[in-house]
């Protein structure tokens, strides 16, 4: 009888929630309610409560259990796969809506170097992989077309240049941006990256393609314009590419 009893709770608990959720919206909750309640869509018959705490007391703030990986969160008592799989699911969906909504509320025209790292700042938000993407531009240096070439360890991401090749086919450009992260480092330029932008300059201008900039973003956010600090200058001077104003 007992345990009917705490059952029929535990529901009128979690309807509660959910009609406090549609009236006031998530203003009013705090970020242990907030988990809690997240948790119910992963978690259908236990109190999640207890677990919202276990999570938060790990990480030590919500922006840091939605930063952890799926293996770290299955570490913490009351996380399964379930619950693990929803959290990541939750932090790639709002990635995607800030980058959806990020390009659609700025200019279009990606015409200073300052526009182009706030671009690729938000493309690797939280991204704990290091990752290159090569970005098409139009004649107007408007973003027509964008993919990620490769993913790798913090350490090296090996590029394939077939596949630059294919996307500058299929995307119809005659203009690129190469960006690229380091997910466990600073912004600064590595003797790698000059090499590799070096490398891709050289295919690029086989194929009458001009390489815009070389864009790399560190784990704390901030990013390097190679061709507005001039690094491998040598790079920039061989194509008539658009001058930053």
């Amino acid at each position: 009888m007992a345990n009917v009893e705490n059952k029929n709770l535990h529901e009128g608990h979690r309807q509660r929630v959910k009609e406090r959720f549609l009236k006031h919206g998530l203003e009013s909750f705090s970020d242990i309610q907030f988990l809690e309640t997240l948790l119910f869509y992963a978690v259908p018959k236990k109190d999640t409560n207890e677990t919202a705490h276990l999570l938060l007391n790990a990480f030590g703030s919500l922006k840091k259990v939605f930063e952890a990986s799926y293996e770290e969160l299955t570490k913490i008592k009351g996380i399964g796969e379930n619950a693990a799989s929803l959290i990541v699911f939750f932090r790639m969906g709002a990635k995607r809506y800030l980058q959806i909504a990020y390009s659609e509320s700025v200019e279009e025209k990606y015409d200073t170097p300052d526009k182009l790292k706030e671009y690729c700042k938000r493309l690797f938000l939280n991204e704990k992989r290091e990752m290159i993407y090569v970005l098409a531009l139009d004649c107007d240096l408007a973003i027509t077309a964008k993919e990620a070439l490769n993913t790798g360890d913090p350490d090296s991401v090996y590029l394939s240049y077939r596949r630059i090749t294919e996307f500058i086919h299929k995307s119809n450009t005659s203009r690129i941006v190469l960006t690229h992260n380091h997910p466990n480092g600073a912004e600064l330029v590595s003797r790698n990256d000059v090499e590799t932008t070096r490398n891709v300059a050289e295919l690029l201008d086989q194929l009458a393609v001009e390489l815009v900039d070389h864009i790399v973003v560190g784990k704390n956010g901030e990013a390097t314009s190679m061709k507005e600090e001039d690094i491998a200058s040598d790079v920039w001077r061989m194509f008539r590419a658009y001058q930053f104003q």
